[in-house]
């Protein structure tokens, strides 16, 4: 069993509006980098993501949600940073949701025998449509999981890949 630590970051009038995940991961750090730094194939490892196209320093990522009988799409296009292994970091610059920022922070252990990866997440809950207001509205609770299950997304996915395990 492994363990994965999630912060939420609430806002003053005690909204959450990011979250952060932190796990171990039991593979050399440079083998973690090379996942997440191969950004084209984020669409293979994150359930959230259904195509990445990258251009430079650019990306543009279509997102796709499912719910219940409804699917329903974003796109945004975001600029990419990074200090090679040690963080990556997408920013969004235009499209929705607005405000995106999603980093993944690299950190090693045990002499490069495993390393720590830290996902962050956070977004403009509010610009993701109609549907989204809909159930935020009638079921405000949803908006406390949103962020922490975007931040274990990202970590566990890319855990799951340094590992070799199936994408799910």
């Amino acid at each position: 069993m492994t363990e994965t630590a999630v912060h939420v970051r609430i806002d003053e009038a005690g909204r959450p509006r990011s979250a952060s995940a932190e796990a171990r991961i039991e593979q050399p750090p440079d083998r973690v980098w090379a996942v997440v730094s191969d950004v084209a194939r984020y669409a293979e490892r994150i359930p959230m993501i259904h195509r990445v196209r990258v251009e430079g320093d650019r990306v543009t990522v279509d997102l796709k949600f499912r719910v219940t009988l409804l699917s329903v799409g974003f796109q945004f296009v975001a600029v990419v940073t990074q200090e090679p292994g040690r963080w990556l970091e997408l920013r969004g610059v235009a499209g929705e949701p607005r405000g995106i920022r999603l980093r993944f922070d690299l950190s090693p252990l045990d002499g490069g025998r495993a390393c720590t990866l830290r996902s962050d997440g956070e977004f403009d809950v509010q610009s993701l449509g109609w549907l989204a207001k809909y159930f935020l509205r009638h079921h405000p609770e949803i908006e406390y999981g949103i962020f922490p299950g975007v931040a274990l997304a990202l970590v566990e996915s890319m855990r799951r890949a340094a590992e070799g395990a199936p994408p799910r």
